[in-house]
């Protein structure tokens, strides 16, 4: 049997994710149930426009463990503890709400899917968090 490549599996999951009409809304679902504060840091926020913007951060986070972390600089820079102050623990709670919602849509999501999902999104998250402190 051949084996597939893992970053196929991944992309095959994201795409049945992110294909979804009903992935966007379930994660914020998610996302915002899993802390106050992070319930707090969305209330004044146009979902409409946060949903876009989530996409294109998930496209940039998946790239960056491709040695491709200038994609997510502006982002980082906007995310640091000068501008949106989004805390670095935020991104764990963020990441377990993508994998919850991940698992709910992705018919096929098991434990392999989750950790390529794991290894794939975290060199970004990596990122994002060492820019927190920077001026």
């Amino acid at each position: 049997m051949k084996q597939e490549n893992p970053s196929t599996k991944f992309n095959a999951s994201f795409e049945r994710c992110i294909n979804d009409p009903f992935f966007l809304d379930q994660f914020y679902e998610v996302f915002l149930s899993s802390s106050e504060e992070v319930s707090l840091l969305f209330k004044d926020t146009d979902m409409g426009t946060q949903k876009a913007m989530l996409m294109t951060s998930l496209v940039y986070m998946s790239r960056a463990n491709n040695d491709e972390p200038d994609l997510l600089s502006t982002i980082a820079e906007k995310h640091n503890k000068n501008n949106l102050n989004i805390k670095p623990y935020f991104y764990s709670l963020w990441l377990d709400s993508l994998l919850t919602t991940a698992k709910a849509i992705d018919p096929v999501f098991d434990t392999k899917t989750e950790k390529l999902w794991r290894e794939t999104l975290q060199p970004g998250i990596d990122f994002m968090v060492s820019k927190y402190d920077l001026v």
